[in-house]
């Protein structure tokens, strides 16, 4: 199966199903008690398997601009999850995912892993900055498990202004250079009337003065 006709399986209907479950009465988005928004789901898409990699550097050979991500994981009421399972795995610099054969990757692992939250409801990642490919706007997948339940799939975004940065001043490592799809034209977020979704799943970028990025998320769940 091509990669496109694999990617357009994951299209209109389910989307709009699991996206209108996340919001509460009216069109108000359901926040917690101290005002962050609940996490809102997107959907898991063809390239998630389970590694069982429980792993803080998810790179192994892969090139891009290096950077962290950092997750706090909280309930409604702001309280940290400790013992939360938070599953990620993103494309590469040139847009490709590992361990599937439609990407001629069998038995590939890189840019996959899992980490379990500590006391804070906290953990992190090292990685590199993702790629993008056609149809998508560039995001990193993510999977909140608690109690051995999932209880949120989604990806997460970032600001297009640094994205474009990245892209730029690291031409050699991205060779697709900057991505030029918009939300209208993902397949993912373009059945949504606004981009609140989008707008809710930006990750915080931050480039400290030795030029270290992180990108750092709170993910609250119900």
């Amino acid at each position: 199966m091509k990669r496109e006709d694999f990617l357009s399986l994951i299209g209109f209907g389910f989307i709009s199903s699991s996206f209108l479950s996340a919001r509460s009465k009216g069109s108000a988005r359901p926040v917690t008690d101290c005002n962050d928004p609940i996490t809102p789901p997107v959907p898991e898409g063809p390239f998630y398997k389970d590694e069982k990699m429980n792993r803080y550097d998810i790179t192994e050979t892969k090139k891009g601009t290096p950077v962290e991500y950092i997750f706090k994981v909280e309930d409604e009421h702001c309280k940290p999850i400790q013992g939360a399972i938070v599953d990620i795995w993103q494309c590469d610099n040139e847009g490709v995912y590992s361990d599937f054969k439609q990407e001629n990757t069998e038995n590939k692992t890189w840019l996959r892993g899992y980490q379990v939250t500590d006391k804070n409801g906290m953990c992190r990642f090292k990685s590199v900055f993702p790629g993008w490919y056609e149809g998508r706007i560039t995001h990193l997948h993510g999977k909140v498990r608690v109690k051995n339940t999932t209880v949120l799939t989604t990806n997460f975004f970032f600001p297009k202004e640094m994205e474009d940065e990245i892209y730029k001043n690291s031409a050699s490592l991205y060779p697709k250079g900057i991505n030029p799809i918009s939300l209208k034209k993902d397949i993912e977020l373009r059945v949504d009337k606004d981009a609140k979704r989008h707008d809710a799943l930006l990750m915080k970028l931050e480039k400290d003065h030795q030029g270290n990025l992180t990108a750092s998320y709170t993910i609250a769940v119900v």
